[in-house]
């Protein structure tokens, strides 16, 4: 695989050192093409191009419902993940008891507090470890679902989804999986790993931007309508021919378009499914190896330096992001604060976050090893100094 070049479709690594994808990752020129192209055609021809954007839409539905194991019927696009969890929320007809570990991400527990779910903490280690021996043997009785980050957003541990989804079916359990830090980065296939429910938004290790993302669901999940809905949500706006929407009985669509209620997200769609091409063209296997290569080198340099991690250091669990302890600090000695060495580094051109007071570095198969390199000599010089 010619990394350059695949490098040189995003413009924004240019004259920085980019390590920063799990806060938002970069855009390639053809993504962002793809979202100019809808508004180039709607300057020209005003919006007699609808039903052209239509089609491609669905083929673009088509496209991505294959990617990740779906079925286009199945596939709702979202402007973010914390929709797509809000209407999983809202899926029940009483509330249940819902499995979160306790290092979760807010959008993934949020929806389901408010909801009046009752929510159930699993403990985890400092490192986020989290497989099926985690979880308990015997769920309570009330406990319907287990809601799961595929990646952690902030020690960036990976989980099994395949062996937790298997937990989950042997116990009858729903899994919604919440793929925002992982897809495009490493494999998901829910059929394969027994998801019911996948959400992610593409802004992050997609590269598609801001204001796009994707509800899907299995067969498993509850048969009800839409807690939330729109025209678009009714059987009868399928239909591309006829404009005759129906107002004084509701016949509703129960997944795929029925979440989306409104008009569709042309521009942002358009630019998720472009960014899925371009990974698509290099292969989710190929971009797991870069990833976790460069991950690894990361983690070589800062034990090399004496700087402690955060992160579960496994192969198995290791993704693209890697928590630095900066509170432990080189050697133990003592640390500074996280977001003051972000500063510090984003003003020598080297582009990290603060994360759980440390510092979190993430690297996708867009980095390289000289970006590794970049930014472990640049924490070198700025440790001392703080």
């Amino acid at each position: 695989m010619d990394w350059q070049a695949f490098r040189r479709q995003f413009p924004a690594l240019e004259g920085r050192i980019y390590l920063n994808t799990a806060g938002g990752g970069a855009v390639a020129a053809k993504t962002a093409a793809a979202a100019m192209r809808y508004y180039e055609e709607a300057v020209v021809d005003g919006d007699t191009g609808w039903s052209r954007w239509l089609e491609r839409l669905e083929a673009d539905r088509a496209d991505v419902a294959a990617w990740i194991g779906s079925v286009p019927g199945r596939l709702s696009f979202m402007p973010n993940t914390s929709l797509g969890l809000n209407i999983i929320a809202r899926s029940f007809d009483e509330p249940v008891g819902v499995l979160a570990v306790d290092q979760e991400f807010p959008s993934c527990t949020y929806p389901f507090l408010r909801a009046g779910h009752r929510l159930e903490f699993v403990s985890t280690p400092p490192d986020g470890r989290i497989d099926p021996g985690f979880l308990p043997d015997r769920p309570a009785a009330d406990v319907r679902m287990l809601v799961l980050s595929a990646v952690q957003f902030a020690n960036g541990f990976r989980a099994d989804l395949g062996a937790i989804g298997a937990w989950c079916r042997e116990r009858n359990l729903l899994f919604a999986v919440d793929a925002t830090q992982s897809i495009s980065a490493f494999p998901i296939d829910m059929e394969a790993q027994h998801i019911d429910w996948l959400v992610f938004s593409g802004y992050k290790w997609a590269t598609a931007g801001y204001g796009n993302g994707v509800l899907a669901s299995g067969e498993r999940t509850p048969a009800v309508d839409p807690p939330l809905v729109g025209w678009r949500s009714a059987r009868d706006s399928e239909s591309t021919e006829v404009y005759a929407p129906v107002n004084d009985r509701l016949d509703l669509l129960q997944s795929g378009i029925g979440h989306e209620m409104g008009h569709p997200l042309f521009p942002t769609s358009f630019a998720l499914a472009e960014a899925t091409r371009v990974m698509r063209a290099v292969g989710t296997d190929a971009l797991s190896g870069r990833i976790l290569q460069l991950t690894s080198s990361v983690r070589n340099g800062l034990a090399e330096r004496g700087i402690a991690i955060r992160s579960y250091n496994g192969r198995e669990g290791m993704s693209g992001i890697t928590l630095v302890d900066t509170a432990l600090g080189r050697g133990g000695k003592g640390g500074v604060e996280a977001a003051r060495i972000a500063d510090i580094l984003f003003e020598r051109g080297v582009v990290v976050s603060a994360r759980d007071g440390g510092l979190r570095v993430s690297v996708h198969a867009y980095n390289s090893e000289d970006d590794v390199s970049a930014f472990l000599s640049a924490l070198d010089e700025v440790l001392p100094g703080c």
